[in-house]
């Protein structure tokens, strides 16, 4: 467990795809959903017309059958053009639904699946990018006020205020962080 902290300590961007992949996880279960979903509609679909052809007979002879066809073929596009082939044989109708299901699994709905991901994946970067700016200003700023704390009561006054914004570390973490000390 201590060499995987230190892992993802000494790579940040591991531990922002890890968030973001936990971040998404509602969205992905969605969408896939949405593919088990449009598979099945289709694999119902295909059993029907199929119904007694040779294509019908090899490939969609049950729903649950047409489904792991169309995961494998149609989704993962495993071979396409092999049961693309059989279904134009048989007829320009099965491959043109086929094609349409293709076209609505694979391409928009897989690639929905990835933009949600970069989405996420970055919103999240963005957050852990401002959480560190802000750590790093806060750590930079309190080692500035130790230093200037004529009382050493822990609370700054006017004066030490007025000192901290005259310090040019000071101002640089303020810049950082886009606050003008002006």
């Amino acid at each position: 467990m201590a060499r995987m902290a230190k892992l993802l300590r000494a790579l940040p961007e591991l531990m922002i795809l890890i968030k973001g992949m936990v971040a998404a996880c509602r969205s992905v279960v969605l969408t896939l959903s949405l593919l088990v979903v449009v598979i099945y509609i289709f694999a119902i679909l295909f059993t029907q017309i199929t119904f007694g052809t040779d294509v019908g007979s090899n490939y969609f002879s049950s729903v649950s059958n047409s489904m792991y066809t169309l995961l494998v073929y149609g989704t993962f596009l495993d071979n396409v053009g092999k049961i693309l082939t059989h279904l134009g044989d048989e007829s320009y109708l099965f491959a043109g639904v086929f094609i349409l299901f293709v076209l609505l699994a694979a391409m928009t709905l897989m690639n929905m699946l990835i933009g949600v991901l970069c989405e996420v994946v970055s919103v999240v970067a963005a957050v852990e990018k401002e959480e560190m700016m802000v750590s790093f200003v806060k750590g930079k700023l309190q080692s500035i006020l130790r230093e200037i704390d004529i009382d050493n009561d822990n609370a700054i006054s006017k004066a030490e205020f007025q000192k901290l914004l005259g310090t040019p570390e000071a101002v640089k973490a303020f810049n950082d962080v886009d606050v003008d000390a002006i």
